[in-house]
């Protein structure tokens, strides 16, 4: 299974609110491993993050719609195969989390191995590897280096080496 974490807008477009230039390092490899999820019938699920109300305050409605949208290199894929679960801050609420639970649990415990990609290492991927931990803790997560990332290179250097004694397995 996979899960990719908020590639939306707002971090891999150039004029989205919290893009970077680490994000295109991680872009195609994102890219490719959506393509071999799919190659391989693996599960893809995927997050959109919502920006809560008091966001409207500091921007417009326009920006905050363009910075919510999935990215176009990878939309197409996700809408066609993927299983979107809509959050509006760090983690999967509760709801979501327990439709993954019902939907996937014959397949994780068959499986076992999960591997999460997307952004930002030290807040979303954090969270909800730690949602679907709790609601899956007998499967292998795993995350590699090169398809997630931070707008904080130490804070996501921090993140692994937390994520790594959470017996996350870091490639």
């Amino acid at each position: 299974m996979l899960i990719a974490i908020d590639l939306q807008n707002d971090t891999f477009a150039e004029s989205g609110s919290s893009y970077s230039e680490w994000t295109t390092r991680i872009k195609h490899g994102i890219t490719g491993r959506i393509q071999k999820a799919i190659a391989e019938n693996e599960s893809i699920i995927y997050t959109k993050n919502l920006y809560p109300e008091f966001e409207h305050g500091n921007r417009t409605t326009e920006s905050i719609r363009f910075d919510e949208e999935i990215h176009s290199d990878f939309s197409a894929l996700l809408d066609k195969y993927g299983d979107e679960y809509v959050k509006t801050f760090y983690g999967i609420p509760p709801e979501e989390s327990k439709k993954i639970q019902e939907t996937y649990i014959e397949e994780v415990e068959a499986n076992h191995i999960i591997e999460f990609v997307g952004v930002e290492t030290n807040i979303c991927i954090l969270a909800n590897i730690m949602v679907i931990q709790n609601i899956f803790p007998h499967a292998d997560i795993t995350i590699d280096k090169g398809l997630i990332a931070s707008s904080n290179s130490h804070l996501h250097d921090m993140t692994l080496e937390i994520l790594s004694n959470m017996h996350i397995t870091i490639k």
